[in-house]
């Protein structure tokens, strides 16, 4: 057994977004996005997404990507067996229907000559070359929180070896076969510090694991106990179910004690059928996503806004077709009052409303708080030669420019979405004109930055979160039209531009426009730290808190549902803006 490789090395930090490798061969042009149906895949099928590994041999991964996969993919990195062809494999089993059914694109990864598992190391190293060849943009943006592994037959090793070392990478992975690994191995890397929270072992991680084996190997006592399971003598047709315990006085904000541990023998999975295992395994990957956060990376299961109640609205707006969703809470369908506040929670580049509501739990904040919530979605569109992108592929991305001043001429007119979304909502739901909020993470931190500018009087507070407008350090100033823009800015320590407000980056930059546009002195900000939230507070001459900006420790390029707790509890609720543009401070 080789122990030496440096990918063993139990200190190394695994990212959840590896860097791309060279484009060889390169990316394909993107095909324009028709926008009578924006949302549907340019790439659907099987495709090639070789690369080269350690010994120099091209690995002749292939693809699938079926029809039903939506902005912010699901994707699985498959090891299948070694010394098969993966297009084979591919077709010998019901890949395509369970692919196409659980919105999960597939990348098989092929050993020509089999898995080398006396030399973990390399294997490894095979398959974070994989991982990064899967988020190359090669066909599809890829996002973090969806990334999941299998492995069958020899592969079902290297695969076990790819989970415990990328257990904050993955929300997920399975195997069946043999997954009896080294005993010095398992115990060297699973004894490593998390990415994380490096004073926690990453065999304190939990992921879901689907494990098809006949012995009660290493592997599955190691997941059992990072995953904190009991057994409660549960099983379905084909695996006996173990489940994760919560612990005493566990927070259930960000992270959910939602794990769970199948493990069967191959005889049952036989008698279950090829198939339908594969069915069941994919489904079971799918029930998960993995988010950043400032601890241990955050599990939850998978919600689709349809289960939460959510109504979809869909029209044509400026020749594009364009939908959002609205979560109703429980207040509105009592009847409880005469007028709701409304929160817009618009997502991120290459996401959707789908996605950040999963991110984000905005609906939660609805519930508990009383208020509607509506997720906008960005329409997929090409970037043309003259807009502030490069051009490359065709995906969600809201037109606002790169600073919010610069818009692509290849791209819909967003003022336009938001001004009629804002009509048909007060339309259809009682909404308090005075209450209507807005924030949004990254690209949508851009958009709540372009609405800040160009439509003030509408909301009745503003906040970005991962992005600030000065990030380039060409900002124009806010229009002098007198109207207030109370914002409260909130950013990670691993985030695009950090957490510090430095004099010269575009944190500071930001903040500063923002002080002047408001009257403020920035001089005059006052600093307070709560936990790993570092707060700094701009306030008028009536001790009125116009401009907020909070930096986050340990926290990376990411929204959370206790941001979006904080945010309305701390900022939404105390304001309200009357129907001649002014602010009121209700705190």
């Amino acid at each position: 057994m080789n122990y030496s490789h440096p990918q063993l090395d139990p200190s190394l930090r695994r990212f959840r977004a590896p860097n791309p490798l060279p484009q060889d061969p390169p990316v394909p042009p993107y095909p324009d996005a028709d926008r009578m149906d924006p949302y549907r895949n340019v790439f659907i099928g099987l495709f090639d997404a070789p690369f080269t590994d350690e010994a120099g041999a091209v690995r002749k991964m292939i693809c699938y990507i079926p029809s039903t996969a939506k902005s912010a993919w699901n994707m699985v990195l498959v090891f299948i067996p070694g010394g098969e062809d993966p297009a084979e494999f591919f077709e010998k089993g019901n890949w395509k229907e369970a692919c196409e059914k659980n919105s999960m694109t597939a990348f098989f990864l092929p050993a020509p000559d089999g898995w080398k598992n006396d030399d973990p190391g390399f294997e490894l190293e095979t398959g974070v070359r994989a991982l990064a060849e899967m988020r190359s943009n090669r066909y599809f943006q890829s996002n973090a929180p969806a990334v999941y592994c299998l492995g069958f037959g020899d592969g079902a090793k290297p695969a076990a070896v790819f989970a415990v070392t990328h257990c904050e990478t993955l929300a997920g992975w399975g195997a069946w076969g043999d997954t009896e690994l080294d005993g010095k191995l398992i115990e060297i890397l699973g004894g490593g510090p998390s990415d994380s929270v490096p004073e926690i072992p990453r065999s304190k991680v939990h992921i879901p694991s689907l494990i098809i084996d006949d012995n009660e190997s290493n592997t599955v006592r190691y997941f059992k106990a990072a995953n904190n399971v009991a057994d409660e003598r549960l099983r379905n047709d084909f695996c006996r179910v173990y489940r994760q315990q919560p612990k005493p006085g566990e927070s259930f904000l960000n992270d959910h004690a939602c794990s769970e541990v199948w493990h069967g023998s191959c005889s049952d999975a036989e008698a279950f059928g090829y198939t339908n295992v594969i069915s069941e395994m994919v489904r079971f990957l799918a029930g998960y996503k993995r988010w950043a956060g400032y601890t241990i990376s955050d599990l939850r299961r998978t919600e689709v806004p349809e289960d939460l109640g959510m109504i979809k609205t869909e029209m044509v707006i400026g020749g594009w077709k364009r939908h959002w969703w609205t979560f109703e809470p429980t207040d509105y369908k009592l009847a409880k009052k005469d007028k709701y506040p409304l929160v817009v929670a618009i997502h991120g580049f290459t996401c959707s409303g789908e996605f950040f509501a999963n991110n984000a739990d905005w609906h939660y904040v609805g519930e508990q708080r009383g208020a509607i919530i509506v997720y906008p979605t960005a329409t997929p569109f090409t970037c043309s030669p003259e807009g502030p992108r490069a051009p490359h592929f065709t995906t969600q991305q809201w037109n606002c420019g790169l600073e919010a001043n610069l818009t692509d001429p290849a791209g819909p007119d967003e003022l336009e979405y938001f001004r009629i979304l804002l009509e048909e909502t007060k339309k259809k739901y009682p909404i308090d004109p005075e209450r209507i909020y807005v924030t949004g993470h990254s690209n949508g931190g851009m958009m709540t930055q372009y609405l800040m500018r160009y439509m003030p009087a509408e909301f009745a507070g503003f906040a970005p979160v991962g992005f600030m407008e000065d990030r380039n350090h060409d900002m124009r100033p806010e229009p002098d039209d007198g109207i207030a823009r109370n914002i409260w800015f909130t950013m990670g320590e691993f985030d695009l531009t950090g957490m510090e407000l430095k004099e010269g980056n575009a944190n500071w930059g930001t903040v500063t426009k923002l002080c002047e546009h408001n009257g403020l002195r920035y001089e005059d900000g006052r600093t307070y730290v709560s936990g790993n939230f570092v707060h700094t507070v701009w306030r008028d001459e009536n001790k009125v808190p116009l401009v907020r900006f909070t930096g986050v420790k340990n926290w990376p390029h990411t929204y959370s549902p206790e941001v979006a707790f904080l945010i309305y509890d701390e900022f939404f609720s105390r304001f309200v803006r009357h129907s001649d543009g002014s602010l009121e401070y209700l705190a």
